[in-house]
């Protein structure tokens, strides 16, 4: 039974094979097809139409590098916690041993380039068992038995042979194959035709792959909050502004008195220059939500970066935000609960979505026990699963 969840690639061509097409994606265990084809449809822009198989992989590496290094995400099984898929293997690799010169930083794409190739000899492994599969059987749907026959026997030569004489015959076939000294150096050659149809169609053709790609990785991190808004490229928009939790914050000042403080140093901070610096990272819980959110000064919140703090802050969290929530509810002081209650409320959309928090969290009549054991419960739940999914941790 196939995955209604799919999504079939919206397109029709009087010249082409569409459906032949859709179906490269099918029969993917490891999702080596996915991040194989993304990676074509990320060189043939620059006017290629002819690249090495190590063009593609080391592609596939940038191009996966966010979704194992900052969301933590999985790309396939794992024996005894290590990496069985041969392209996250690869890229957990060039992360241990390029980490003391990305300074925690999501690098450039040149800047990954640059490193896959100065530690290629450590990649290399990876990458020649990832030519053992994905080019040749990428291209299955286009094949008939016989062309089947020499990829499911692995034999890549008598394949290579004869898919350049059926290219010649049928010059509708998506890609052929050049035969080099060795099996990196290969070369994909994207049939003109074919190369027409992909430009012309980039931006649905590459949303179709990367929510069908979001789906594959969902299954396998099944405990991670929010993969399709980290993955899917329509969903790659920018964060968007903390301005109404930041008005909220500076309001309890203007109307109290009281400075702000950050919770991991115990610092005042300064209403005109502090951040709002996601508890748990928010490359793992893909959301905005208030009850994540504390002020911290700017050489904290970049310090800390996409790590977890020590658990022990989690207390100092939850006392922080029965304060913001004291105030908000505090009928003894009707007039500032009132003017907070009126930024809160703008918060409605962006900062509170989450049911468990607006059913029982920010709600009317909480003591504070009940309030800091309820924030507490999910959100150290939420930290937990983060910390499981091997997120570093941060020192002051």
């Amino acid at each position: 039974m196939g995955d209604n969840r799919k999504m079939e690639l919206p397109l029709y061509s009087n010249k082409l094979n569409v459906k032949k097409f859709e179906n490269l994606l099918s029969n993917n265990d490891q999702g080596y097809k996915f991040f194989w084809l993304e990676a074509i449809m990320e060189l043939i822009p620059n006017g290629n139409d002819l690249f090495t198989f190590e063009d593609v992989i080391n592609e596939m590496i940038v191009g996966a590098w966010k979704t194992v290094t900052h969301y933590h995400l999985r790309l396939g099984h794992t024996v005894n916690g290590n990496a069985e898929n041969f392209l996250e293997h690869a890229i957990r690799l060039l992360y241990e041993n390029a980490k003391t010169e990305l300074k925690n930083k999501v690098p450039s794409r040149d800047r990954l380039l640059y490193l896959i190739g100065k530690y290629n000899d450590v990649l290399e492994a990876d990458k020649i068992h990832l030519t053992d599969y994905v080019p040749y059987r990428l291209i299955k749907p286009f094949m008939d038995k016989e062309g089947k026959a020499y990829i499911d026997s692995k034999n890549y030569g008598r394949f290579i042979a004869y898919l350049n004489a059926f290219t010649k015959i049928d010059n509708e076939f998506f890609y052929d194959i050049v035969e080099a000294d060795s099996s990196l150096k290969r070369r994909i050659h994207i049939n003109e035709e074919w190369r027409e149809f992909m430009m012309q169609n980039y931006a649905v053709i590459m949303g179709w792959i990367r929510y069908n790609k979001a789906i594959f990785i969902q299954d396998r991190n099944p405990g991670v909050p929010g993969v399709m808004y980290k993955i899917a490229s329509e969903m790659e928009a920018k964060h968007k502004s903390l301005k109404a939790a930041r008005e909220l914050w500076i309001a309890t000042v203007q109307l109290t008195g009281r400075p702000l403080h950050e919770i991991y140093t115990g610092k005042e901070l300064d209403i005109n220059s502090f951040d709002l610096d996601h508890f748990v990272p928010r490359s793992y819980v893909s959301n905005d939500e208030l009850w994540n959110l504390t002020p911290a000064s700017k050489p904290t919140n970049t310090s800390k970066n996409n790590r977890l703090p020590d658990r022990r802050f989690l207390r100092s969290f939850v006392e922080y935000n029965y304060y913001l929530y004291g105030l908000l509810f505090d009928n003894s002081n009707n007039d500032v609960a009132l003017q907070l209650m009126k930024l809160f409320n703008k918060c409605e959309n962006q900062h509170l979505n989450a049911v468990w928090a607006t059913e029982k969290l920010y709600i009317p009549g909480n003591s504070k026990e009940q309030f800091e054991n309820i924030l507490e419960e999910n959100l150290g739940m939420v930290y937990d699963s983060a910390k499981l999914q091997e997120y570093e941790m941060w020192e002051i």
